[in-house]
């Protein structure tokens, strides 16, 4: 898992009006599948696409499926947490609470 600085996840999710975040996204969960490979999330690019599809019923799906395999990956509970500030606030909030567990479980790594 890559560690990334929690502040700069924000502001770039910030600054590039969610470019980045779509970003953060894609490769986040490719490093979840790499880390834990028994139920894979599907690629984002193609959740995206399912989104638009069915009116962001699948995009929702996929994102609260994101937030139980961080919390699969490392070992915390905040998946609900996440997913409902994603929801109903900003998904930046949602990054940056799972980009800081991700960084607590790669320093355990070390």
């Amino acid at each position: 898992m890559k560690k990334r600085e929690v502040l700069t996840v924000v502001l770039l999710g910030l600054f590039t009006c969610g470019i980045y975040s779509l970003y953060w996204f894609y490769t986040t969960a490719e490093d979840l599948n790499v880390e834990d490979d028994e139920e894979p999330l599907m690629n984002y690019i193609l959740a995206i696409l399912l989104g638009i599809v069915t009116c962001g019923i699948y995009l929702i799906y996929w994102d609260y499926k994101f937030y139980q395999k961080v919390d699969k990956v490392t070992g915390e509970n905040n998946a609900i947490v996440n997913f409902l500030l994603g929801l109903f606030l900003t998904p930046i909030v949602g990054m940056a609470i799972a980009q800081n567990s991700i960084n607590s479980h790669a320093k355990d790594e070390d």
